[in-house]
């Protein structure tokens, strides 16, 4: 039986009636008979997640760098570090303001510290397999400085949050984003990169425009988020459900998918892998909660993997 773009869009629109969705992502969009539309399957999950293998130590899983937190909104710095931390990165290192330093050993103690002054020796942030910037690091000019030092890295960078307002700001800079990188807007954070839009299915046509022009992944945050990639194919996400409409739930992903390129993901798997396990482990909090917190989502996770893998293994 067909599935149509249009049960996945908060809005209907008639050009997305008649658009099919491919199950699962073996298809390629060059073939004739692909969609360019794809819904994400367990079997899909099961392809890309690679086990964790005896013998490995945290040198094996990556060093993740995460940028976020002003004195105000440590929060969102910690649910940051939360979300990578239980995504299984080997190491995480925070860069906050130190006035949240006692916050961060108290809360997270696995979880290292960069001085905010350190960022402006950026050979030094070669060392890490994946940085994340954004959640709740203001609109500051030196929260500009850093972007602009992150992107002479020509590395791929992890945007949300901030960061995406930052970039809003100065399109000019957006333009220059490092191949490969990850955006994780939600619609309000989309439109303002990249214009207004009267509905979803303008949306989706210009993320894949976008993601192709700017060589990056698009994750753009709803019930069902949409992934789009490179070439402009548009990953389904089905996890996820409205127990978790709260705050902090943004943060937690964008650590969530630090983690997984750090531990060595192509960032559309990555970021694939994020969106699945992020929802799935508040789908399976939701079977008793009518509301689940973003620490809840990030603590699950763990949980969530290891149940998936072991029914992977009675297969």
């Amino acid at each position: 039986m067909s599935v149509f773009l249009n049960t996945f869009l908060p809005d209907t629109d008639p050009s997305s009636k008649l658009q099919v969705v491919d199950r699962g992502l073996n298809k390629q969009s060059a073939e004739a008979s692909a969609s360019p539309y794809k819904l994400i399957e367990e079997e899909d999950i099961r392809a890309l997640l690679k086990p964790r293998m005896p013998f490995s130590h945290k040198g094996t899983y990556g060093h993740a760098l995460i940028i976020a937190g002003e004195i105000r909104t440590m929060g969102a710095a910690m649910l940051s570090a939360k979300g990578c931390l239980y995504g299984g990165a080997g190491l995480t290192t925070l860069s906050i303001p130190e006035s949240g330093l006692t916050a961060l050993n108290s809360t997270l103690p696995e979880v290292m510290f960069l001085e905010r002054k350190q960022l402006i020796k950026m050979k030094s942030l070669k060392k890490y397999n994946a940085v994340a910037i954004g959640p709740g690091i203001g609109k500051l000019l030196d929260g500009m400085a850093v972007l602009e030092g992150l992107f002479t890295l020509k590395r791929p960078i992890i945007a949300d949050a901030d960061a995406l307002g930052l970039l809003a700001e100065h399109q000019d800079l957006l333009y220059h984003l490092p191949k490969d990188s990850i955006l994780t807007p939600h619609l309000k954070e989309f439109d303002g990169l990249f214009g207004k839009h009267k509905n979803w299915w303008e949306r989706l046509q210009t993320a894949r425009m976008e993601a192709k022009k700017l060589g990056a992944v698009i994750v753009l945050k709803n019930q069902f988020t949409f992934i789009i990639d490179q070439q402009g194919d548009v990953m389904i996400n089905q996890t996820g459900n409205p127990a978790m409409a709260q705050g902090g739930m943004g943060d937690v992903l964008t650590g969530l998918t630090a983690a997984y390129v750090a531990q060595g993901y192509s960032a559309k798997a990555a970021a694939i892998l994020a969106c699945f396990f992020h929802g799935k482990a508040g789908d399976e909090l939701a079977t008793h909660s009518i509301n689940v917190t973003a620490s809840q989502v990030a603590q699950e996770i763990p949980k969530t993997v290891k149940r998936f893998l072991d029914f992977k293994s009675e297969d």
